[in-house]
């Protein structure tokens, strides 16, 4: 065993000596890397969520034709501006309420709502154009926008998604100016900006398909049309 031990030290030495002079004659190793937690400065608003449900959420009665529904009644989904929960507006149709993204915001619900039947039951939903801004902060108009679409769930009307816009601007977020159901699915345009449009002035548009799989609803990419 000791004759075994003379031949082991002097390799083990040896070798220690190997790795020594290695690093030694080695490049100075790279500084480690850490994420970084900070987010990356924009002008244009981050993207709302998409706002898929597997099953509606339900907010109150309904009558059998949407048309004849009370809206003043009906609470807002806030998501689609970073508000949790449902948001429920006064007689002029605002609320105010807290956003996660932006503080204070005041969330609209406005009277430009459309009707179509996307799932086949005979039965219309309804498109709501609602919006939320900054409450006068600064001069800016809408800051979120998204049309809520409300459906049957048996005698109740139920919340079976929100619609926001797909299609990327330069600073601003896009915006939403017409709806139409089909069989399955709702078709969206919008108008988004360019790098050099005015905030009034947005010169692009787009048509995002949305899928309706029961009460799911899944955004397409969207096309630019011009």
């Amino acid at each position: 065993m000791a004759n075994g031990l003379r031949h082991v030290l002097p390799f083990t030495a040896f070798l220690t000596a190997l790795l020594a002079t290695g690093a030694c004659d080695a490049s100075d190793p790279a500084p480690r890397i850490t994420p970084s937690t900070q987010r990356p400065a924009s002008s244009a608003p981050a993207s709302p969520p998409e706002s898929p449900r597997e099953t509606p959420s339900v907010v109150g009665p309904a009558p059998a034709d949407l048309r004849d529904m009370d809206w003043s009644e009906v609470p807002v989904p806030g998501e689609f501006c970073g508000v949790p929960g449902l948001v429920r507006v006064d007689a002029t149709g605002d609320a105010l309420a807290t956003s996660r993204t932006w503080g204070t915001v005041r969330v609209s619900r406005t009277q430009n709502i459309v009707y179509g039947d996307s799932d086949g039951d005979r039965r219309d939903e309804a498109a709501v154009f609602v919006g939320c801004d900054d409450n006068g902060l600064t001069q800016n108009a809408d800051i979120a926008v998204a049309y809520v679409v409300y459906g049957h769930a048996g005698k109740d009307l139920a919340v079976i998604g929100s619609i926001t816009p797909r299609q990327k601007s330069a600073a601003y977020h896009a915006g939403l100016v017409g709806v139409e159901f089909a069989p399955g699915r709702i078709v969206v345009s919008e108008k988004w900006f360019r790098p050099n449009d005015a905030h009034c002035c947005p010169s692009g548009d787009a048509t995002t398909v949305w899928t309706r799989e029961g009460d799911r609803l899944t955004p397409g990419a969207p096309r630019v049309t011009s």
